[in-house]
C-alpha cells in the first residue's frame, strides 16, 4: 500500500510541475486568455487520466486495486479456560464494636492499641469508680441495718423473756391444779352440808333438835355452796390466765406477724439489688473485648468522658475476614458457595490470596442488578479491612465461538473485527467479547462460526476496502 500512495505522488508532482511551466509560459504570451482555457482543459484531462488510472487493474483490465494484503482467519469454536471475574473490599466478616456501657466516667487506662490481638474477657481500658466503690460501702451498710431489722422482726424477744413467759405459763398450770383441788373439797361440803342438813330437818320434826341448830346446818350448806361457786370462779379465772400466758408464750416464740415479717425481708432485698447494681457498674467500668480478635481502630484517648452511644474499640472477630463482591445476576448461575476465588490488589502486586465463597445472596438490587457474594479468606496482616481487591473464579472448559484476539479492535469503545466478503472486500462489523485466553478472545454476539476475520492489517481498513489475500488460515 505504501508503494502504491509513493507512485501516485510522483505522478501528481510531475503533473503539477507541467501545468505551472505551462502557466508560466502563457502568462509571458500576449495570447494568455486563449492560454488559460488551454489550462483548464488540460487539468480537466489529467484529471480524468487520474481517475482512469485508480479504475484500472494492474494488467489494465477495468478491475478496482486492491488498498492493502491482509491475513484472515476463520471464527472457530475452541475449548477456552472460563473465568468470571469479581471485585470487592476485604471487610470483617463479623465485625464487633466495643464501647463502654456506662456513661459519665473518665477513663483511666487504654490498655490496647490497633493492630493488637486480644483474648476473650482481657481488659481493654478501664474508667474512673472511685464514687462507684463510695456508693457501694454505703449501700452494704444499709443492708446490714436491712438484715438486722429483719432479724428483730422475726424474734423481737430475748431468751430471758422467753423464759419468763414459760414460767408464767408453769404457775398458771399450778394455780389450776390447786383450784381444782378447791373445786373438790367445796363440793365435798357442799354434800356434806346438805346431808346435815337434811338430816336436822327430820330430827326437828321429831323434836329431837332445837330450830336454832337447823338453822346453823341450813346456814353451814348455804356457806358451802358458796364456797363451791367461789372456788369454781377462781379455777376459771386461773384458766384464763394460763391461755393468756401460753398465748404470750406462743407470739413471742414464733416472733413477728407475716406483715411485718414481709416488710421487713423486702427492705433487705431492695438493698441487695442496688448493691448488685452498683457492683455491676463497677464491674462495666472494666472495658474487656467480648471475643478473640484483631483491633483494627481505636477511639479512645486516656482522660476521655465515657459516653454510651459511642465506641471505643474495633474488633474482627475471631480474625475472620471476607471480602464483599458484587456479582451480576446473569453470571449467578455459574458460581455457587465452595467454589475458590483468587484475589489480588494493586495495593499488594506480588502477592494473591485465595477465597472461598461462603454463601450468595438471595436478594438482587433493583438499581445494579447485582447480588452480593460473601467470601472468607484466611487471615493475613497485609490483606487489611477495607482494601479493594480484584478476584478470578475459575469456571472450567467450556466450547465457545472465538477469534484470534490480533483480529479485535477498539473503536470508540466498541470492539470490532473487518469481516471479509467474496474473498475480496472487508466490512467492519460490531462485536461482544468474553473470556480471552491465550491467542483467543470469545464472541458472545455479533458473529457465526466459519465466518472469515482480518488478523493483520485492520487498523488501516474502511467499510467497503478490496484487500489481497496473503494468509489465510
Amino acid at each position: 500500500m505504501k508503494q502504491l500512495i509513493k507512485e501516485e505522488e510522483t505522478q501528481v508532482k510531475s503533473q503539477t510541475d507541467w501545468l505551472g511551466r505551462l502557466v508560466e509560459n502563457l502568462m509571458n504570451s500576449r495570447k494568455w486568455q486563449l492560454g488559460l482555457i488551454v489550462v483548464i482543459v488540460a487539468a480537466c484531462v489529467a484529471l480524468g487520466i487520474r481517475i482512469y488510472s485508480n479504475l484500472k487493474g494492474p494488467e489494465g483490465n477495468g478491475t478496482a486495486q486492491a488498498v492493502l494484503t491482509v491475513s484472515v482467519d476463520q471464527a472457530r469454536v475452541r475449548a477456552l479456560e472460563r473465568h468470571l471475574k469479581v471485585t470487592g473490599s476485604i471487610s470483617a466478616r463479623d465485625p464487633l464494636t466495643v464501647g463502654a456501657e456506662i456513661g459519665g466516667l473518665r477513663v483511666e487506662t487504654v490498655n490496647a492499641e490497633e493492630g493488637d490481638f486480644v483474648y476473650k474477657g482481657q481488659v481493654l481500658a478501664t474508667l474512673n469508680s472511685s464514687l462507684l466503690e463510695a456508693e457501694l460501702a454505703r449501700q452494704e451498710a444499709h443492708l446490714a441495718g436491712a438484715r438486722a431489722s429483719l432479724d428483730k422482726t422475726i424474734q423481737p424477744n430475748r431468751p430471758m423473756d422467753i423464759a419468763r413467759l414459760k414460767f408464767a405459763v408453769e404457775h398458771a398450770e399450778a394455780v389450776i391444779s390447786q383450784e381444782e383441788a378447791n373445786v373438790e373439797r367445796a363440793k365435798a361440803n357442799l354434800l356434806n352440808a346438805r346431808n346435815t342438813t337434811k338430816r336436822y330437818r327430820e330430827l326437828r320434826k321429831e323434836g329431837a333438835v332445837s330450830a336454832e341448830d337447823l338453822d346453823n346446818r341450813e346456814t353451814a350448806e348455804r356457806t358451802a355452796g358458796a364456797d363451791l361457786t367461789n372456788a369454781e370462779e377462781k379455777l376459771r379465772a386461773a384458766r384464763f390466765m394460763k391461755s393468756q400466758a401460753s398465748e404470750q408464750l406462743k407470739l413471742a416464740v414464733e416472733g413477728g406477724s407475716r406483715e411485718d415479717i414481709g416488710m421487713a425481708r423486702a427492705s433487705v432485698m431492695e438493698n441487695e439489688a442496688t448493691i448488685a447494681h452498683i457492683k455491676a457498674q463497677i464491674a462495666q467500668t472494666r472495658i474487656k473485648a467480648p471475643t478473640d480478635g484483631w483491633i483494627v481502630e481505636r477511639k479512645v484517648q486516656q482522660g476521655d468522658t465515657s459516653q454510651i452511644n459511642q465506641y471505643l474499640f474495633t474488633i474482627v472477630k475471631n480474625n475472620l475476614l471476607e471480602v464483599r463482591a458484587e456479582i451480576p445476576e446473569q453470571d449467578l448461575s455459574v458460581i455457587e458457595p465452595g467454589q475458590e476465588v483468587v484475589f489480588k490488589s494493586t495495593a499488594i502486586p506480588d502477592k494473591t490470596i485465595t477465597g472461598r465463597i461462603r454463601e450468595i445472596s438471595p436478594l438482587i438490587n433493583r438499581d445494579t442488578r447485582m447480588a452480593r457474594a460473601r467470601i472468607d479468606i484466611p487471615f493475613d496482616k497485609d490483606w487489611l479491612p477495607g482494601l479493594f481487591v480484584s478476584g478470578t473464579v475459575d469456571l472450567g472448559q467450556a466450547r465457545t465461538l472465538t477469534v484470534p484476539a490480533v483480529s479485535v479492535i477498539d473503536k470508540d469503545g466498541r470492539k470490532i473485527v473487518f469481516v471479509l466478503e467474496n474473498d475480496s472486500k472487508v466490512y467492519s462489523r460490531t462485536i461482544k467479547t468474553g473470556e480471552r485466553t491465550g491467542d483467543y478472545v470469545e464472541v458472545t454476539s455479533g458473529l457465526k462460526a466459519g465466518e472469515k476475520v482480518v488478523t493483520t492489517g485492520g487498523g488501516f481498513l474502511k467499510d467497503g476496502d478490496l484487500v489481497r489475500i496473503g494468509t489465510e488460515k
